[in-house]
């Protein structure tokens, strides 16, 4: 199933009901468990159907209405072509309203460094299809250069001599353009189908609203990993791995960690 795929089955998915269990969806739920992009949407469309759901509850039923139908309806017998009519009418007016609420309320992203640090760490530790498999950090730079990806990044010295480059993949946040370069620190491999264990992420320095401007890498953990963050110039870099700020200091140069 490809993505295209999900997405048109889960639109019709309406979370908090019955739909979770429903075998028509499991496939599609499945793919999101397995690609980030796709759980993102599907986060996004639960989070956009629950807030139009919240608006519809909250309009207000006018006080006596329920009896006032009920009444109406034991004196006038309806003719059949005019509550077809009214029917219509009815369901015109509840799609109008929903695309209304559509169109003001959007589940909002988060825009701050944090939550684009742990997204694209979940990336890299999750899995992942490589798009270039090369240990030449050169032939590397050029396949992305090649197809218009991030290319014009530095690539700390110590991580060049104490690790090993195993590819790339070029992928994006929120509409903006991310590479990632895939590192094997020599470590024991648990998975033979990722044996990438360091990454380095690039981005633009205007990725997030709080991007860190500084030279000197930031330690911090995310989620299962220990990340450094820094930017130079228009770029900013995140190198995540597994362990602890000492054992990730050695693949950044020495004046950096200072």
């Amino acid at each position: 199933m490809t993505n295209d795929q999900a997405k048109q089955i889960l639109q019709l998915y309406r979370p908090g009901t019955a739909d979770a269990a429903d075998p028509e969806f499991a496939e599609a739920l499945e793919a999101c468990e397995r690609d980030a992009a796709l759980k993102q949407w599907f986060s996004n469309h639960c989070a956009l159907y629950a807030a139009i759901r919240s608006k519809l509850k909250k309009i207000p039923v006018p006080e006596g209405f329920k009896e006032q139908i009920i009444a109406e309806r034991q004196v006038h017998r309806t003719p059949v072509w005019q509550k077809v009519v009214l029917a219509a009418g009815a369901l015109a007016v509840a799609c109008m309203a929903i695309m209304f609420v559509s169109s003001h309320i959007r589940p909002s992203e988060p825009h701050d460094f944090a939550s684009f640090r742990s997204y694209m760490g979940g990336v890299a530790e999750k899995g992942y299809g490589m798009d270039f498999n090369s240990s030449d950090l050169d032939a590397i730079r050029t396949f992305l250069a090649q197809n218009k990806a991030i290319a014009d990044y530095v690539v700390p010295e110590n991580l060049q001599k104490n690790a090993k480059a195993l590819g790339c993949v070029s992928t994006s946040y929120q509409g903006k353009s991310v590479t990632m370069v895939c590192f094997q620190t020599g470590r024991p491999v648990t998975d033979p189908a990722h044996p990438s264990d360091l990454w380095l992420i690039i981005a633009a320095n205007t990725i997030a609203k709080d991007t860190p401007q500084a030279a000197k890498p930031k330690f911090e953990k995310s989620n299962d990993l220990i990340t450094a963050s820094w930017t130079v110039g228009n770029r900013t870099y995140v190198l995540a791995t597994k362990g602890d700020a000492q054992f990730l200091s050695k693949y950044l140069s020495a004046a950096a960690v200072l």
